[in-house]
């Protein structure tokens, strides 16, 4: 009962920020903005049929359509809304959860409860994580509600975005809570865990560039063996859109968006990068394994913050 308690003073005081209600605007604004457009038999309607755009792939009905707005979805609506902008919104909100219970006078009165001080860590670890399982909930309903009103296409397989969500959040703030603990400063650990983030994200995406690009730059895959290591001991932050698309069935967006697969050249048409053979390559994603690998580095990250937290001295 106390752990709870202190998941839900933890969970109480994220939703006193304006971040809180913030990201709820974001939310509802994303959904808006899908409203305004629909699809039929012939393709897509943009700003309540102000202007059409002809696309065999939107089909309402057609298993194409379906698999095309689910990529649309999870790839740009959701990557963008949640994974990249709401992420860091709802870091800003939780950064300063575990300096917050370190300061003065909050600490003491936290540690003389009848409470381990790694129950006290996790709780406030795990209210952040309610914090971010009740933004998700309410975004991924939101856009699937219209997804099914406005656009004709119930995708219910959308409603695993939510957990994943929460997932992808907490591989970043495993970090947050670490750089929370050394520095007992808001803004450090938000700024500490960006640039650990983006060191994250540049092998993942130095590894696309050579599965994209391998000859041309990479014929023997060498680097790209070196990169592909690297990349899966650190938390897998890129893989959560590939795991979404796989489980709602989604197409992939190189079918969806024309793209040129050569040039022309003295009348003869090179051979150039094939976009859907590489991006067939990369949503070729053991779910179990990359889920895994990443918990596993969370957790190392976690238990660090949660030996260092129980030996400072208050």
């Amino acid at each position: 009962m106390q752990v709870w308690a202190l998941i839900v003073d933890s969970f109480r005081d994220a939703i006193d920020r304006k971040i809180f209600w913030i990201m709820l605007v974001l939310s509802a604004a994303t959904a808006g903005a899908m409203a305004c457009v629909s699809f039929d038999a012939e393709g897509v309607n943009v700003l309540f049929g102000t202007w059409h755009i002809d696309s065999e792939f939107y089909a309402v009905g057609s298993e194409t359509g379906r698999s095309a707005i689910a990529a649309t979805i999870i790839k740009i609506v959701f990557d963008l809304s949640i994974g990249w902008v709401g992420i860091i919104l709802a870091l800003i909100a939780t950064a300063g959860m575990v300096p917050a219970m370190m300061s003065p006078g909050a600490v003491d009165i936290l540690v003389s409860k009848p409470m381990s001080r790694h129950k006290l860590f996790f709780g406030k670890y795990v209210g952040a994580m309610a914090f971010v399982l009740m933004q998700a909930t309410v975004f991924v309903f939101l856009t699937t509600f219209v997804a099914g009103w406005r656009w004709k296409c119930w995708i219910l397989e959308l409603l695993w975005l939510i957990p994943l969500t929460v997932l992808l959040f907490s591989y970043v703030y495993g970090f947050c809570a670490l750089f929370g603990v050394l520095t007992r400063n808001a803004m450090a650990s938000l700024l500490l865990t960006l640039v650990a983030w983006v060191g994250v994200w540049a092998p993942q995406t130095l590894y696309e560039t050579f599965v994209t690009f391998e000859e041309q730059i990479d014929p023997d895959q060498r680097y790209q063996r070196a990169v592909g290591a690297l990349k899966w001991v650190l938390p897998k932050t890129q893989d959560i859109p590939l795991i979404a698309g796989k489980l709602a069935g989604a197409a992939l967006m190189s079918d969806v968006i024309a793209t040129e697969s050569g040039t022309v050249t003295d009348g003869k048409k090179e051979p150039t990068i094939d976009p859907r053979q590489a991006e067939e390559r990369l949503s070729d994603v053991n779910i179990a394994v990359s889920i895994a690998s990443s918990l596993a580095f969370e957790g190392v990250l976690v238990a660090a913050a949660s030996i260092l937290f129980r030996r400072k001295d208050f």
